[in-house]
């Protein structure tokens, strides 16, 4: 929602709509929590900042530590499911005229404050005209947004109470139990338009359908490589066993002269499969190291998308290599079964 500033000129005017909001939208039957934000986690955190950390000594400009920032409520937490790993949540209580306070994600925990408990340190933003200590009361788990395309370089995540820092864009959130969520739909836009009937509310919808929508070019590349993937996979198992078969049945003549001279059919068999498999592990190794240059390739254009997937390269080695097994056996086990005579005639 973005609220106009004709009707709500000041913080104080934003601050007083949203606290009155989130009275009005968890009082809705089966709303649990409500919150707002700058942003929801779900599409990460867009606007970095720097800070400096209180009792350490101060980097030189520019090479200050940049968090990437958000503005949330006091349930905001409870609502979009990001876990409090120690100390407390924003409450009632963080407002304006109370002391600054921030909480950090558990990369920024772990890179500014390793061996030690953040909780209780001071922090405050570099470049600003004066110096501002804000106090950080909690950490929670890393967000990581879903656009596999937009992972920033910046993994330090800083919360801060909506209060201390109102805006007039923000982002509406309602976790439900019991029912489901796009049945509240028309609840929560008749409660925002009690409070401001003039108050445009946009992309209303179930976070399910709001991931999807922001996913569909990905989710249709995904279905194309599949699909080329698969028709891959189809056309190399149907090379190599017409290669193999056919260099198999190419040695009947040396099989004929093996059984003559005293071979059974058994071992005919086993020498197919032996040579069978050692060119399907040779085929195999070449395979791995292409999909391993190819995925780079693909990992270049697509940062943070996983494209060496140990199961499935697992998967498609042994898939090739029992297709080679079939390829050899079936024209073996034939070329076991023939007479001596016959195949030595034949040549």
């Amino acid at each position: 929602m973005v609220l106009p500033t004709t009707t709500y000129p000041g913080d104080k005017e934003i601050t007083d709509f949203q606290r009155l909001a989130l009275e009005r939208l968890e009082a809705l039957p089966g709303v649990v929590s409500a919150s707002i934000s700058y942003s929801m986690p779900f599409f990460g955190l867009s606007e970095p900042r720097k800070y400096l950390v209180a009792g350490r000594e101060t980097p030189e400009p520019g090479h200050e530590p940049a968090a990437l920032i958000n503005g949330v409520s006091p349930h905001y937490f409870e609502t979009v499911g990001t876990r409090l790993l120690s100390g407390r949540a924003f409450n009632a209580g963080d407002t304006p005229a109370s002391p600054k306070v921030f909480i950090i994600n558990q990369a920024m925990a772990s890179g500014l404050f390793a061996g030690e408990s953040p909780v209780g340190r001071r922090i405050a933003q570099a470049g600003g005209k004066t110096i501002e200590w804000g106090e950080i009361v909690g950490v929670v788990g890393d967000v990581q947004s879903v656009y596999p395309d937009k992972i920033t370089v910046t993994t330090y995540q800083l919360y801060q109470p909506m209060a201390q820092e109102p805006r007039s864009l923000n982002e509406v959130a309602v976790r439900t139990a019991g029912i489901a969520p796009s049945t509240l739909v028309d609840s929560i836009r008749t409660t925002m338009m009690s409070l401001d009937q003039d108050l445009p509310v946009r992309k209303l919808q179930p976070a399910e359908t709001t991931i999807a929508r922001a996913n569909y070019q990905e989710g249709v590349l995904a279905t194309m490589l599949s699909a080329l993937a698969v028709l891959g996979l189809g056309l190399a198992s149907l090379g190599v066993y017409g290669v193999i078969a056919r260099t198999v049945a190419q040695r009947t003549g040396e099989f004929g002269i093996r059984l003559a001279l005293g071979a059974q059919a058994g071992d005919i068999i086993r020498l197919v499969l032996t040579s069978g498999v050692k060119l399907a592990l040779i085929g195999s190794a070449i395979g791995l190291l292409g999909a391993f240059g190819i995925s780079r390739l693909l990992a270049a254009s697509f940062p943070g998308m996983q494209m060496s997937s140990v199961p499935v390269l697992i998967g498609v080695t042994v898939l090739l290599i029992a297709v080679a097994q079939i390829a050899c056996y079936i024209p073996a086990r034939y070329a076991s079964r023939i007479s001596p005579t016959e195949a030595l005639r034949a040549e």
